[in-house]
């Protein structure tokens, strides 16, 4: 699977996991017994995952802070802010990510699963943060 794919799967996980209010790690422990995966897509994919959840109140939080005055996080639908909590952690916490690359990945994900505005919004927040 390429890098593409394995972020595509990450998002997917952690959308799920917003959207069901499930354990990431069960997520995480049902998606890896289904599918057969290289260890270093393991990794990747788990690191998404993990990374996101665990700081999920830092990265809402910065997010929140790029909004306009009467938005909220609440207002995001769940595929953005799924895209955007991804796109934050690679951005800041992936060295092996080029920024520009963890934005560009991010608003081809929002074209794909989000709305005809997603990808513009989220370029904007992540390039901010970057």
């Amino acid at each position: 699977m390429s890098r593409k794919k394995n972020r595509e799967e990450a998002f997917k996980l952690i959308y799920q996991t917003e959207i069901n209010k499930e354990n990431y790690k069960s997520q995480l422990e049902y998606y890896f017994a289904g599918n057969e995966v290289p260890l270093d897509v393991t990794e990747y994919i788990a690191d998404l995952v993990t990374g996101v959840n665990v700081r999920i109140a830092e990265i809402d939080k910065c997010i929140e802070g790029y909004l306009v005055s009467s938005w909220s996080i609440s207002r995001i639908s769940r595929v953005d802010l799924a895209i955007l909590r991804m796109g934050y952690y690679e951005i800041k916490y992936r060295d092996d990510v080029p920024k520009g690359v963890a934005i560009n990945e991010a608003v081809e994900l929002a074209k794909k699963y989000g709305s005809d505005s997603s990808g513009k919004f989220i370029n904007g927040i992540l390039a901010n943060i970057s």
